[in-house]
């Protein structure tokens, strides 16, 4: 028998994803969807509150998800594309450092 296929280290490895990735993809969505919905003209700030409480659901979710799936392996890829392209999404859609807003230019 493996290391990988001892039942231990599965249960210790899916709880670590469970949590941490969980946590992480969450943080993730939070900071990344503003800027993706501002960019469809929705308010930023508001944005990010209401995000912020939805981030506890989709956090409970996750961690549901990840303790329930039976194909462990596939669902860590998910977890990993997902944060990637969260990831991406807030690198890209922050503005880059030295341009001001529009709400600043007006002052």
């Amino acid at each position: 028998m493996s290391l990988i296929s001892h039942p231990k280290v599965q249960l210790s490895y899916r709880l670590l994803l469970a949590i941490a990735g969980g946590f992480c993809l969450s943080i993730l969505a939070t900071a990344a969807l503003p800027g993706v919905l501002a960019l469809m003209g929705a308010n930023k700030a508001g944005a990010f509150v209401w995000l912020m409480l939805l981030s506890f659901v989709w956090y409970s979710l996750i961690i549901l998800w990840v303790i329930s799936t039976k194909r462990l392996a596939r669902t860590s890829l998910m977890l990993l594309l997902l944060a990637a392209g969260l990831y991406l999404s807030l690198v890209y859609t922050t503005p880059p450092a030295g341009v001001s807003s529009n709400a600043e230019q007006t002052r």
